[in-house]
C-alpha cells in the first residue's frame, strides 16, 4: 500500500462517506448565505481540504472555492472531480494570498493536528486575508465529550493533542476577530431533541465535534445580516447532559418513593381488609348461633319460597314447600306462651288467614285435592311421633 493512500483510507473507514460528511457540512449554511447576500468577493480556501467534501459544498452555493493539502493520496479525490486544489502547505498559501482577498477561509479537522505556535500564525494570517465581515472557520473533535477525549481522538496516529473550545475561541478572539461562535455539532438526534440521558450518554453523547466561526471586524450594517446565525445556540455540552442525568435521577427517585408509599398504604388496606373480613364472619357466626336467627329460620325459608313461587313453581307445589316450615314455625312459637299468644291475636285479626294457616299446617288431605299423607304414626320415630303430637294439638287450638 502507498503511503500517500494512507489517510485517504484511514478516513474513509473511520470519518464517513462523502454523502455523509456533505451533510454534515450544511450546518454552516446559515453563516454562508450572508455572504453571498452581501457584496462580498466570494471567494474562499480551504486548508487541509482533504478529499474535497467542503469545496464541494461551496461551489453548490455559489463560491469560488480553491483547497489546499499536503496528502497527495487524499487530494486524488478532489482532481477526480474536477475540484479546484493543490498540495502544499496551509500556512504558505494563506501567506501567498493578498490582504481582504478572501470571504471565508476554512480548516477541518487541521487546528489538532498543528503545533500550538502553528496554530496561532494561522488564525492571525488567516485574519489577514480576510474582507472585512469574513470568516473564518475551524472544526476540530470536542474533548468535552468524554469518550472523544479519552479515545477516539487517539485513534488518529497524526493527532498533536485535543483543543478544548474555550481555548480555540479565546485564540480567534486573541488575535483580533470581532465575534466567535461555538458551534457543537454531530450529536444524536433523539438527544438534541431533548430526550433524558443515561449514564452512557453523559460519557459520549455530548457534541463530538465543534466548531468555532469567527468574523473580521466591519461595519455594523455588514455584520447585521450574521446576527441570527451567531445568536443561535447549538449542540450539547457536558453540563447539559449531566443535568438531564441528575433531573432523570431525581425523577426515578421519587417514582421510586412514591412506589413504596403506595406499596404501604396498599399493605395497610390489606391487613384492614383481612381484619373486617374476620369481624364480619365473627358477626355472621354470631348471629347464626343467636335464638333470633333460628326462631325466625322458618320466615326465612318462607320468603325463599314465595320467591321461588314467582319464579314459576304452581301454589300446591309452593304449599308442599312451606308446610314444615310453618310446623318449625308454629312448634317454635308454641314453646313461648307469650309470643304464641300475641301471634294468634294478631293472626285472628286478618280475615282468612287463620283458616289459611291451618290448611298449610294439615297433615292430610283428600286424594281428590292431590294431597297425600307424609307420614304415618307406624312409620316415625318416637320424638318425630311427639312431634307430630304437639302439632296436631296446635292445630286443634
Amino acid at each position: 500500500m502507498s503511503v500517500d493512500r494512507f489517510y485517504r483510507e484511514f478516513e474513509a473507514a473511520f470519518r464517513g462517506d462523502r454523502a455523509e460528511i456533505i451533510g454534515r457540512l450544511r450546518a454552516y449554511e446559515d453563516f454562508l448565505r450572508p455572504l453571498k447576500q452581501g457584496g462580498f468577493g466570494g471567494k474562499a480556501l480551504d486548508l487541509g481540504c482533504g478529499r474535497g467534501e467542503w469545496l464541494e459544498l461551496l461551489g453548490e452555493l455559489g463560491f469560488a472555492a480553491h483547497g489546499v493539502d499536503l496528502d497527495a493520496g487524499m487530494l486524488e479525490d478532489c482532481f477526480a472531480r474536477g475540484l479546484s486544489a493543490e498540495q502544499g502547505d496551509a500556512i504558505a498559501a494563506l501567506k501567498g494570498r493578498a490582504e481582504a482577498s478572501l470571504s471565508v477561509v476554512s480548516g477541518f479537522h487541521i487546528a489538532e493536528h498543528l503545533p500550538f505556535a502553528v496554530l496561532q500564525e494561522l488564525i492571525a494570517q488567516a485574519l489577514r486575508v480576510l474582507e472585512p465581515g469574513g470568516l473564518l472557520i475551524l472544526e476540530t473533535p470536542n474533548a468535552e465529550n468524554l469518550r472523544v477525549g479519552s479515545l477516539t481522538f487517539h485513534m488518529d496516529p497524526t493527532h498533536n493533542k485535543p483543543l478544548p473550545p474555550g481555548l480555540l475561541s479565546f485564540l480567534a478572539r486573541h488575535h483580533g476577530f470581532a465575534r466567535v461562535e461555538v458551534l457543537r455539532l454531530q450529536e444524536a438526534a433523539a438527544l438534541r431533541d431533548g430526550q433524558a440521558a443515561s449514564l452512557m450518554d453523559v460519557f459520549s453523547g455530548v457534541s463530538p465535534d465543534y466548531a468555532i466561526v469567527a468574523q473580521k471586524s466591519a461595519e455594523p450594517d455588514v455584520l447585521a445580516p450574521f446576527d441570527a446565525a451567531f445568536a443561535r445556540e447549538r449542540g450539547l455540552t457536558l453540563e447539559t447532559l449531566s443535568e438531564r442525568f441528575e433531573a432523570g435521577l431525581v425523577q426515578r427517585t421519587a417514582f421510586e418513593t412514591a412506589q413504596a408509599a403506595h406499596r404501604e398504604q396498599i399493605s395497610e388496606l390489606r391487613g384492614e381488609l383481612v381484619a373486617l373480613r374476620a369481624e364480619l364472619e365473627q358477626r355472621l357466626e354470631d348471629i347464626q348461633r343467636s335464638t333470633s336467627w333460628r326462631v325466625t329460620a322458618p320466615l326465612r325459608g318462607a320468603g325463599q319460597m314465595v320467591r321461588s313461587a314467582k319464579a314459576g313453581l304452581s301454589k300446591d307445589a309452593v304449599r308442599e314447600r312451606l308446610r314444615p316450615l310453618a310446623s318449625s314455625a308454629a312448634l317454635a312459637v308454641h314453646k313461648r306462651p307469650h309470643v304464641r299468644r300475641s301471634l294468634v291475636r294478631a293472626i285472628r285479626a286478618v280475615p282468612g288467614l287463620e283458616a289459611r294457616l291451618r290448611l298449610v299446617l294439615a297433615v292430610g288431605q283428600p286424594s281428590g285435592d292431590g294431597w297425600q299423607r307424609r307420614h304415618v304414626g307406624g312409620q316415625l320415630t318416637p320424638r318425630g311421633q311427639a312431634v307430630r303430637d304437639k302439632l296436631q294439638r296446635l292445630q286443634d287450638q
